[in-house]
């Protein structure tokens, strides 16, 4: 038997004649699961409210009230826990969907209120049909958001909400800016209805996730187990982790240039590398090309780009935010995937030295903030290679000894790239299949850390950085493996890459040198030997000079405070490198081992710090005699 047809033999044969309804037969239990089984109609109102009167007649009225809004409770819970009504969508994107105590048709969604102390009334969720066909549970935040459908100007469409919108009588009403009907005045029928439909089906969980890179053993993008729940400032570049164009045409002639250019395939083997910082566990590192403008670097970046995906400015090459937060983010959202910045130089007008965004970007780790919730934020993190180019080193003699291990620099003045406009023109159109290659052998090879291992002995004996033979070791493995399986060409050995190492150079040695530049850079802020002629600007001391067999002798005597500021300027802590440069002759102590010894000045004798330089030529600066 159909619904209809018992729909129509309930309302046609009641169990009762109304006349004869007496004070005991009217509150019988068939009665009433006579009325509340009737199908929500016009009708069943008006049957309602006649059996209602006869109970006002009969002066059972309070009684009948009681026992009727008794059995709709008890309905209600038996219609939930069986699922109740079933949405009647016209194509509805999923089938069978249970409803509960709700109709919902091509009309809307809405609900009787059968009360039985006044007439019923249709409660309204949504003027047009809506419902909800998918959780998202992020796993990076293990917070939820839904997926709904919503039918509106003659077809579905679709909306990703957090999970807290449409559990809020009040923040529902934003999904009127997606297009939905809610106001008001039907927020709170939505909330029931939707937290309803959830509550009595078994909806879709599909895991989110919020960045690249691995995720266990699987690496976004190249899995399907889980769908983008990020930050939709990063989707573009997500996106942008894709295959395009013909993978062999893109082999071939990578191929050639790599052929042409240890530097290239260096650059090449560190993007690669990137997504095995995680598996060894070792420090994200920065891999600096820098030279002259217009030998190909930007076009060497670009095609490090292409191996994962495309490499067009605002895609996988990227440049750097001004803000520290934002930095971090952007790591965070690449997390094992090369972080390829070019413009080094704009870069550095964001920041006071080279050293604090070297620190920032390998630091693998942001910190802690709050929410406006009175929360945290999620923690970022990051395990990769940042690949960057200028025009000039990003250490120098002031970096201190943790940001030189943090940094491979090349140095490249010839040309990487033949033809830049036809190697940029192939791979803007074929792109995004060596990466995802990659990521299979390594996903399939057993011996990885045996060959990593293998190399890091190797380059030990003699090299004595660890982070730079770990970060090495690395780049060098990535591209054994892409020599043997992708491009079938020779690896770089390693007796070409001791020549990436940074030249180990003393602290005492650089810290002279620093000092020495700056004080030649403010010669005239010193008086002369004879105090003779007055410094032009501030006072920073005095200089000597002297003859000896090796040329002439020149002391700044530097006033302490001031060669203090000069130090601390630079990142650099004056009782960690005074022994160093004293031992080294560059600091003259006094008979009584002080670094402090006294000098005559024009107004008597002070205190002074004495910096030793040699100059070889007989005409070294003077103050005031340029």
């Amino acid at each position: 038997m159909n619904e209809e047809l018992e729909q129509k033999l309930l309302e046609e044969n009641p169990p009762y004649i109304l006349k004869e309804l007496n004070e005991e037969s009217i509150l019988e239990d068939n009665i009433f699961d006579y009325l509340i089984a009737l199908p929500n109609s016009p009708n069943k109102t008006r049957t309602i409210e006649k059996i209602r009167s006869r109970a006002k007649e009969l002066k059972v009225i309070r009684a009948f009230n009681s026992i009727f809004k008794q059995k709709n409770q008890e309905y209600i819970q038996a219609l939930k826990s069986k699922g109740g009504n079933v949405i009647k969508f016209t194509d509805c994107p999923i089938e069978n969907i249970k409803c509960g105590q709700w109709n919902a048709d091509d009309t809307g969604v809405y609900k009787i209120d059968y009360n039985p102390t006044m007439p019923s009334t249709k409660i309204k969720a949504c003027p047009h049909p809506i419902l909800p066909i998918e959780i998202i549970n992020n796993i990076d935040t293990n917070t939820e958001k839904v997926k709904l459908a919503f039918y509106k100007r003659k077809k579905w469409q679709y909306a990703i909400v957090e999970r807290k919108t449409i559990a809020s009588n009040t923040a529902i009403i934003q999904l009127a800016n997606r297009g939905i009907e809610v106001n008001s005045e039907n927020a709170k029928n939505l909330v029931s209805y939707l937290a309803d439909v959830i509550e009595l089906n078994d909806i879709e969980i599909t895991d989110g996730i919020t960045h690249l890179g691995w995720m266990n053993k699987d690496f976004i993008p190249y899995t399907s187990k889980y769908k983008y729940d990020g930050d939709i400032a990063y989707k573009n570049i997500f996106e942008s982790v894709t295959e395009k164009g013909d993978y062999e045409k893109w082999k071939e002639e990578i191929k050639k240039l790599r052929t042409n250019s240890r530097t290239l395939r260096f650059i090449m083997a560190s993007s690669f590398a990137s997504v095995l910082v995680k598996i060894f566990q070792i420090n994200p590192f920065v891999v600096h090309l820098w030279g002259k403008s217009s030998n190909g670097k930007t076009v060497a970046q670009m095609i490090c780009a292409s191996i994962w995906g495309n490499p067009a400015k605002g895609k996988l090459l990227s440049s750097l935010d001004s803000t520290k937060v934002a930095s971090e983010r952007l790591c965070n959202f690449l997390r094992n995937m090369p972080l390829i910045l070019d413009e080094l130089q704009i870069t550095k007008t964001k920041y006071k030295t080279y050293d604090t965004l070297i620190y920032e970007l390998t630091e693998g780790k942001g910190r802690d903030r709050g929410t406006v919730d009175g929360g945290l934020t999620e923690t970022t993190e990051w395990d990769n290679i940042i690949i960057v180019s200028g025009e000039e080193p990003i250490t120098n003699s002031s970096s201190k000894e943790g940001v030189k291990n943090r940094v491979i620099e090349i140095e490249e003045n010839e040309k990487i790239v033949e033809n830049g406009n036809e190697v940029v023109n192939l791979i803007l159109n074929n792109y995004g299949f060596a990466g995802k290659e990659f990521i299979k052998i390594i996903q399939n090879k057993d011996d990885l850390f045996n060959e990593y291992n293998n190399i890091v002995e190797m380059l030990k004996k003699d090299q004595n950085s660890p982070k730079q033979i770990n970060a090495i070791a690395t780049i060098l493995l990535a591209d054994k493996i892409v020599s043997e399986t992708i491009f079938k060409d020779n690896s770089i050995t390693l007796e070409e890459a001791k020549e990436y190492f940074s030249k180990d150079i003393d602290e005492a040695d650089r810290y002279i040198d620093l000092i020495i530049d700056i004080a030649n850079a403010n010669i005239n802020n010193f008086y002369d030997s004879n105090n003779t002629f007055p410094p032009s600007g501030q006072i920073w001391g005095k200089l000597e000079k002297t003859t000896d067999g090796q040329g002439v002798v020149i002391y700044y005597d530097f006033i302490p405070t001031k060669l203090y500021q000069i130090l601390e300027e630079n990142n650099i802590n004056w009782n960690g490198i005074k022994k160093k440069m004293a031992d080294k002759g560059y600091i003259v102590k006094s008979s009584e081992g002080k670094y402090q010894v006294p000098v005559r000045m024009q107004n008597g004798v002070q205190k002074m710090i004495k910096i030793k330089n040699i100059y070889l030529s007989e005409t070294p600066i003077t103050p005031n005699n340029p």
